[in-house]
């Protein structure tokens, strides 16, 4: 089971609350034979509480940082390992004793 953190969950609470409010005051206003002003400014205090509730929940955070990274050089030429000249020499030696 996932926990969710309680600013999360606020958020959320506060997104549905918002998006509730603002069809109900759609709603009223469809419905609403007379000119009255209550579902008109539910709407728009539902409208406004929807933009600022999608502000807050998208301000929490992202859920992981991108990384960009140089990519390594492996194309990078590699120098030859030279003999020493040391074990060169023993080689002849020892080469040249066996004659």
């Amino acid at each position: 089971m996932v926990t969710v953190p309680v600013r999360e969950q606020n958020a959320r609470r506060f997104l549905g609350i918002a998006a509730t409010l603002g069809v109900l005051g759609v709603a009223f206003n469809l419905n609403s034979s007379d000119d009255s002003t209550l579902p008109k400014v539910m709407a728009a205090v539902g409208v406004v509480a929807l933009i600022w509730s999608i502000h807050r929940f998208g301000r929490l955070g992202p859920d992981e940082r991108m990384v960009f990274e140089q990519p390594e050089a492996d194309d990078a030429p590699k120098k030859k390992k030279k003999k020493k000249k040391r074990a060169a020499a023993a080689d002849e030696a020892a080469s040249n004793d066996g004659m």
